[in-house]
């Protein structure tokens, strides 16, 4: 294993300032912790002259606003590409050493997946020919294609293929239609200069997308029913056979809330597909398919962990593959396939350099001789550098969260414990920094989902920010998350409202058996699924809590069927599995139903346009309170969706919700 040298040579940028901050001895500002990333997303082009990188808005500092290119040699910002409106960057791509590609898309709520809007722009490294290709922008222009005489819309669902050797045309997948629902995908070549078109491919199968084999032929398609959201998956022999092999009976069953199963990629072979499938003890594994024979080959499974991420080869290389893969046991985990590959050599040297830390490989220029690489953990909200394999050098370029000290930030232990009926539960526990963590005011967080969900080891600043304040910091993958296979999951499918539940307040009792928990000083606070898990726990365990929080949470279940996802086949079908379709059951198991048995102050937080988890939650739960004469806080913001995506109410939020906490089992508490 080769040893790094690491050295501190800050590439300056000037819309922003990137140094860190010297250590402070006072806690960081709740800006320090919850403004966004001014940087993200950092790549080097493939020529190693430049990097692009993704930046924050530099007077109000929404996220992801633009994309700028910088020239490593004279440290000058080169282009500046700005979305606009409700537009973030979604992704972008180096097409050749001096043309990007940028999708863009629209960001409705901080707890929401962005929503693509089929736009693809293109944009050369010194700002010129910069257009859209792909897309509609009110007012402006069109990209069309034809079908006979009658003009066709496309929309961008997708990079296909780009060839390694600084093309000029790529393959990317479109619609027709900016819904982009109940469509089959189509494979165009696409000249990234004029934006001109020329088909290739369509799918056999709707809702879903292509893939092609490591010379660019579309070879492998996936979708689903639009009836019934069942899944498909579609192979064929080359590029040109007309005649597509319908495997669908290897995507699993027909389970909406599991992960999904279905091909990565072809192998370096061009002819083994990557797959991820069940292992025999019902985990995420790696294999790889023959699609002829339909055998599998397991290449890397785990009996206790899904498995977390799969890493390529290098970016550029005309024949790619797996060459590592993670696992989150507790602490994140690299498992090397390829032992010869340069990147899998790279990245053992790069995970010795940085220990208790996590690295990504984000990009390497062509010959492989220098890349990008993204280092973070629980306590580092991450830091790029630039690592010149010849010499063996890391040398810093910018820091995700300038104001954050990783120094001064808590350590996120991984625990393990078993609750009333035997099943083994995993999560974590973050303790304040110095403390002696005994007898501490504890907040336990319910993440979200609640399905093929689980709460990871790494940055997250509702953990640090909390833990800075004093407070012990409680996560539980309660049965039915996501991460430790199928079996485990199952066990919380129609199972919210009772042993998801006991299984909170079992994990809250081992820490105060713990002697961690102070038991006069404990509160619940979750988003989403975890707004639902904190008011019925606290409405079933009430001696349990001093305060509960619920943050765009779900309190009438039987609302769940005005959901977005509840649009599609395969949303109806995952509330018909999880919760089941008894009104009776789900009004039992309602917080807006219950609201008599709440004994705790509530802090109720919601947006008016929050489409995932309808604002009517949040209403009716207050109106019930109305009426048992409960006393609530509130905190509404009309424009906000599935989480608070605005700034300045972000730092709002959380001043607000450490107020809440300290006057309830903090500093403030013992006035009350």
């Amino acid at each position: 294993m080769r040893r790094i040298f690491i050295t501190v040579l800050l590439v300056l940028v000037g819309l922003i300032a990137l140094s860190a901050r010297a250590a402070e001895t006072v806690v960081p500002s709740v800006q320090a912790f919850f403004s966004y990333p001014q940087i993200s997303d950092v790549q080097i082009s493939p020529d190693g002259k430049y990097l692009a990188m993704v930046v924050a808005d530099s007077k109000t500092g929404e996220n992801r606003k633009g994309l700028a290119v910088l020239d490593l040699v004279s440290q000058k910002v080169t282009a500046n590409f700005h979305t606009i409106g409700d537009q973030d960057i979604l992704q972008y791509w180096w097409a050749n050493d001096e043309r990007l590609l940028i999708a863009t898309a629209i960001q409705t709520g901080s707890l929401d997946s962005p929503l693509a809007d089929g736009k693809l722009f293109g944009i050369n490294v010194d700002g010129s020919q910069q257009q859209m290709l792909l897309g509609k922008m009110p007012g402006g222009p069109e990209s069309f294609t034809h079908v006979g005489s009658h003009p066709v819309l496309r929309f961008f669902i997708g990079m296909l293929y780009i060839p390694p050797d600084n093309a000029h045309e790529v393959i990317v997948q479109t619609v027709s239609s900016s819904g982009f629902r109940n469509q089959p995908a189509q494979a165009y070549s696409l000249n990234i200069y004029d934006g001109s078109l020329r088909n290739i491919a369509q799918s056999p199968a709707a809702n879903g997308e292509l893939l092609t084999d490591n010379a660019g032929a579309v070879r492998l398609a996936t979708g689903s029913n639009t009836l019934t959201g069942s899944p498909k998956f579609f192979y064929r022999a080359s590029g040109s056979d007309l005649n597509w092999k319908d495997l669908s009976t290897l995507s699993g069953g027909d389970d909406p809330a599991a992960s999904p199963l279905g091909p990565l990629g072809f192998a370096a072979d061009n002819h083994a597909v990557y797959w991820i499938g069940r292992t025999p003890t019902s985990t995420l594994g790696l294999y790889a398919l023959d699609p002829d024979t339909l055998k599998t080959t397991l290449l890397y499974g785990d009996p206790d962990f899904d498995l977390n991420n799969e890493i390529w080869s290098f970016d550029w290389q005309k024949t790619q593959h797996i060459v590592a893969v993670t696992t989150m046991p507790g602490l994140p985990a690299l498992h090397i396939l390829d032992g010869d590959s340069p990147k899998a050599q790279d990245l053992a040297s790069l995970y010795a350099a940085f220990p208790n830390q996590v690295v990504n490989i984000t990009s390497n220029t062509r010959d492989g001789s220098k890349m990008v690489i993204f280092v973070h953990s629980d306590r580092n909200p991450g830091s790029y550098y630039l690592f010149d394999a010849k010499k063996s050098q890391v040398s810093l370029l910018f820091n995700a969260l300038p104001a954050i000290d990783p120094k001064t930030m808590a350590n996120m232990q991984p625990i393990t414990f078993k609750v009333r009926d035997g099943v083994t539960l995993h999560g974590y526990l973050t303790l304040p920094p110095g403390s002696n963590g005994k007898n501490l005011p504890l907040i336990i967080n319910p993440h979200g989902g609640p399905h093929d969900i689980r709460d990871e080891w790494g940055w997250d600043p509702e953990t640090q920010f909390f833990a800075a304040h004093g407070y012990a910091w409680l996560q539980v993958n309660y049965r039915g998350s996501g991460g430790y296979g199928m079996k485990f999951q199952d066990l919380g499918y129609r199972h919210w409202g009772t042993t998801m539940q006991s299984d909170l307040a079992d994990a809250v009792n081992w820490a105060i058996k713990q002697g961690i928990a102070d038991p006069k000083r404990v509160c619940i606070y979750g988003a989403s699924y975890g707004g639902y898990a904190a008011l019925e726990n606290s409405m079933l365990y009430p001696d349990l809590y001093k305060c509960t929080v619920g943050y765009v949470g779900v309190y009438d279940l039987t609302l769940l069927g005005r959901s977005d996802f509840s649009h599609y086949a395969s949303g109806d079908r995952y509330l018909d599995v999880v919760l089941g379709t008894e009104d009776a059951t789900l009004q039992a198991e309602s917080p807006a139903y219950q609201a008599d048995k709440l004994q705790d102050p509530v802090f109720i937080i919601y947006g008016g346009a929050d489409k995932r988890v309808v604002p009517a939650n949040a209403r009716e739960l207050m109106a019930a309170l109305d009426k048992a004469g409960k006393h609530y806080e509130l905190m509404y913001e009309p424009n906000e969706g599935h989480g608070f995506a605005e700034p300045e109410h972000r730092f709002e939020l959380y001043t607000r919700m450490l107020a809440f906490f300290d006057k309830y089992i903090g500093p403030d508490a013992v006035k009350h």
